[in-house]
């Protein structure tokens, strides 16, 4: 009885710890995805709004920005980009 309340609340922890594993292994995982650089070109940033359109932003000197609107399929240097 003297460890009676250590047991209770040890049990709920244990239980709420095992149920939020259990949730997280079912839910989507990420993966990593080096693509392919633009042109040839370095780049410094890369952003996807969602699976069509993506932006990326040049390093270097030339600092050239290019975007998507087909999820990567083509790519098209931004005009108003500062290289």
């Amino acid at each position: 009885m003297k460890y009676a309340r250590f047991i209770i609340l040890f049990g709920v922890l244990v239980s709420i710890l095992v149920v939020g594993c259990v949730l997280a292994a079912a839910q989507p995982q990420w993966k990593v995805v080096v693509p392919q650089t633009v042109f040839g070109e370095k780049v410094r940033m890369a952003a996807f709004l969602n699976a069509n359109f993506g932006i990326t932003g040049g390093a270097g000197d030339v600092g050239k920005a290019s975007y998507t609107t087909d999820g990567g399929k083509t790519w098209a240097t931004a005009d108003s980009s500062g290289g």
